[in-house]
């Protein structure tokens, strides 16, 4: 890397950052020149390409730095990326393009920050992402009884943005508090701070874009119109396919809390460990893998293989525990995970009953329809 391209580098890497938006102000860039002028046009094409990971990978990438103006590129194409998206206008891909910067941010954080534990380094990058949020951490009064805990932020704070993480070792009552102040291990705060970026990049999208301006970038929206139109196919019209050949014959068939769950795993939302439980049993007692389950949480902000894997396998009882079933409907009330009641609904009382309730009803309108065509012939 060239001398002196350290800082921008750096900035590129964080593009949420108000010094990273202080920098690309600084630059003297107007929206007419970043949208029309040639010498930007890799900052459009890398922002075309933010968007294009984010949908095929739920990742965007962080490249290599290697010169001053490639950093500001890569600064200026977030903006861009941000500009796309809103023209798009679509509410699932706000919302996966939101969660693979944080994730990334996230990644390059942590990456970022094993410089050594009690580096200064990692600490300085602590304290940056903790100011930036207006988060007040300490490193000096962690008790002995706490010695794992490496960060202590007030429960405020932590409150504020842990209320989508649903995983229970995230609720305050699990967590180490000492005089208002929870204790956090360095990668489970830098876990918050995915977070707090989330909720920053988010909450503007989509942005208030003119008609004019998103007719004169269709050549770059057009491209990922298309991908997001055809995962669409392969994950959300197709249903799903096992490893022995077993299809699920129509998920459109799914009852509609199973759906909604499906729904906000795909897009990347954190769901409570209920709903988890509910659609992995759902799913087994369809014919699922553990191993094609755990591909449908892998969009999850928290989602650790292992762990996943280990949760699956319990409920599929292929280790020797029993083998559960989906929760029924009265349960699925209870804990608050049923949804968007249907007719067929008010006729069952499991998930599984609606299913294969919803397949014969469809069947036969199939078979009354072809019969009404055969009689129709000539």
């Amino acid at each position: 890397m060239e001398e002196g391209v350290t800082e921008e580098a750096r900035l590129c890497f964080y593009p949420f950052l108000s010094a990273a938006s202080n920098y690309v102000e600084a630059l003297g860039v107007t929206l007419d020149d970043l949208i029309t002028a040639a010498t930007f046009e890799r900052a459009r094409l890398r922002g075309k390409e933010r968007v294009r990971e984010a949908v095929r990978e739920g990742a965007v990438r962080k490249p290599v730095i290697m010169s001053t103006a490639q950093a500001e590129m890569e600064l200026l194409s977030y903006p861009f990326a941000r500009i796309l998206v809103s023209c798009i206008s679509n509410a699932h891909l706000v919302r996966r393009y939101a969660l693979s910067e944080a994730k990334s941010a996230y990644n390059k954080l942590l990456e970022d920050s094993s410089t050594g534990s009690s580096s200064s380094a990692g600490t300085d990058l602590i304290y940056e992402m903790a100011q930036e949020f207006e988060i007040q951490v300490d490193f000096s009064r962690l008790s002995h009884e706490h010695e794992h805990a490496q960060v202590q932020m007030p429960f405020v704070d932590y409150l504020r943005f842990t209320s989508n993480l649903r995983d229970k070792r995230w609720k305050l009552v699990n967590r180490g508090l000492e005089k208002g102040q929870v204790n956090l291990r360095k990668g489970e705060f830098l876990r918050v701070i995915q977070e707090a970026i989330y909720a920053r990049i988010s909450k503007d999208l989509p942005l208030d874009v003119s008609g004019a301006l998103c007719e004169s970038i269709r050549k770059y929206t057009r491209d990922i119109e298309a991908e997001l139109e055809e995962r669409r196919k392969k994950f959300g019209d197709s249903g799903f396919e096992t490893s022995a050949g077993f299809r699920v014959k129509d998920p459109s068939c799914f009852p509609p809390c199973i759906t909604a769950i499906l729904a906000n795993l795909k897009d990347g939302v954190n769901v409570p460990h209920t709903a988890r439980f509910a659609v992995t049993a759902f799913l087994l007692n369809l014919g699922l893998t553990v191993d094609e389950i755990i591909e449908i949480y892998k969009n999850s902000p928290d989602f650790d293989e292992e762990r996943t894997r280990y949760q699956v396998v319990h409920i599929a009882g292929s280790q020797g525990s029993t083998k559960y079933t989906a929760p029924s409907c009265s349960t699925m009330r209870t804990y608050g995970n049923c949804i968007d009641n249907d007719d067929v609904c008010e006729k069952v009382n499991h998930p599984l009953s609606y299913y294969k309730r919803r397949l014969k009803l469809k069947q036969k309108q199939r078979v009354e329809k072809g019969v009404k065509s055969k009689n129709e012939r000539p």
